[in-house]
């Protein structure tokens, strides 16, 4: 039986330090036939430059490589759409600027088999960009992985739903029938779309096996250091929007008036924080008492 194709789409943006690094372990897979989809999203460093020299060198590894550069800087969501809907393949995974473990689409693919299911989540090991140590794995050991529609889509709307978006693997269909990722959120592709995904019946099958490594950089949402209030307002602004006009009506609708308080809390001090001058006192205070109340809302 012939195997299906699988569409690798890089989402890179200013990522000319670690480009060829993500490239490299995308050219490492275990797996074959693969489509490899560049989604470059107009840098002003030569990210786009160092894309093209990769390709000429190592594009005949794959079934087909296509690098596209856009024209003015379109957002993460935008971006992921572009990627997407360039590719062919029967089964997707998107990549930023992490390093894939060699037999990630390999295990992937497999455990999508096995299961039946249209997407699959796995773990990540989050690793620091500049000392190259290890900070730890999501999910933890001891998370328990919601099983049903129905608990996934309560985790989720609760903000205590550990599926990183980094290790999605999902098929095509699912990407066609959901109708992509909603670019309205410019900065925050995914919460959007799994929402979308688990109210439509859909669940996500976990696979409890690293399939990533994951960059934290100083600048990197994922960070806690280094963030200016600048750098944060895009994302803050799209999971805001976010929130207010998906999440607060799935909340009310459950009668979750308990966590609306919490997470209302935590969103007032997080725009505090963000709009706080750079280095000031108040930005730290707030940042402290964010951080505080957000361990209430995550595992």
């Amino acid at each position: 039986m012939k195997n299906p194709l699988v569409s690798i789409i890089v989402i890179t943006y200013n990522a000319s330090k670690s480009i060829e690094d993500t490239l490299d372990s995308i050219l490492s897979q275990t797996y074959s036939p693969l489509e490899l989809i560049i989604a470059e999203d107009h840098s002003p460093d030569d990210t786009a430059i160092k894309c093209k020299k990769w390709l000429e060198k190592n594009g005949n590894r794959f079934v087909k490589s296509t690098l596209i550069v856009n024209d003015e800087n379109k957002g993460i969501s935008a971006n992921s759409n572009i990627g997407v809907r360039v590719s062919s393949g029967e089964w997707i995974k998107i990549v930023g600027d992490d390093l894939l473990v060699p037999d990630a689409i390999e295990n992937n693919l497999k455990y999508a088999i096995e299961t039946g299911n249209m997407i699959i989540t796995s773990r990540a090991t989050r690793f620091s960009d500049s000392t190259n140590e290890i900070l730890d794995t999501i999910p933890s050991d001891y998370y328990q992985f919601p099983k049903t529609n129905h608990e996934q889509y309560l985790a989720h709307i609760k903000t205590r739903l550990c599926a990183p978006s980094v290790t999605w693997f999902y098929k095509r269909e699912l990407y066609d029938i959901l109708g992509g990722y909603n670019e309205y959120y410019r900065s925050l592709d995914d919460m959007p779309f799994l929402l979308k995904m688990l109210k439509s019946g859909y669940s996500l099958s976990y696979m409890p096996k690293v399939t990533l490594m994951y960059r934290i950089t100083q600048t990197s949402l994922s960070s806690s250091k280094g963030k200016t209030g600048k750098q944060k307002q895009p994302y803050f602004q799209s999971r805001s929007g976010y929130y207010h006009e998906l999440v607060v009506p799935e909340l009310k609708k459950n009668k979750l008036y308990g966590v609306l308080l919490r997470k209302n809390l935590v969103h007032f001090l997080f725009r505090k924080k963000i709009h706080s001058p750079d280095n000031s006192f108040m930005r730290y205070l707030y940042g402290i008492c964010f951080t505080i109340l957000a361990k209430f809302e995550n595992y």
